[in-house]
């Protein structure tokens, strides 16, 4: 089952749940599409692999250094943007 299946079958969690898991998913993504395991990862991010195994699968929320540190390594930036222009985007990447 991929991740926009899933979703759909959530009903429990709030919308910051929902962040959160929508954010860990898309690292967890970019994590296996650059073919890196947990441990290439903490070496390039310069957090240990428990720090991120624990991100990938335990329901905390990481702190924003961490994500700088563990998007930083897989090539991404953490950025804001407007909620409209981001249920617009959602909306148009679950319909391809």
């Amino acid at each position: 089952m991929n991740w926009a299946d899933y979703k759909k079958q959530i009903t429990v969690l709030n919308q910051a749940e929902m962040d959160r898991i929508e954010i860990v998913a898309q690292l967890v993504k970019r994590r296996t599409q650059l073919g890196l395991t947990q441990q290439q990862l903490a070496d390039k991010s310069g957090l240990k692999q428990a720090a991120i195994a624990r991100l990938e699968t335990e329901n905390a929320v990481p702190r924003l250094d961490t994500l700088e540190k563990v998007s930083r390594a897989l090539g991404l930036r953490v950025t804001l943007i407007e909620e409209d222009h981001f249920h617009h985007e959602s909306t148009e990447m679950e319909s391809v």
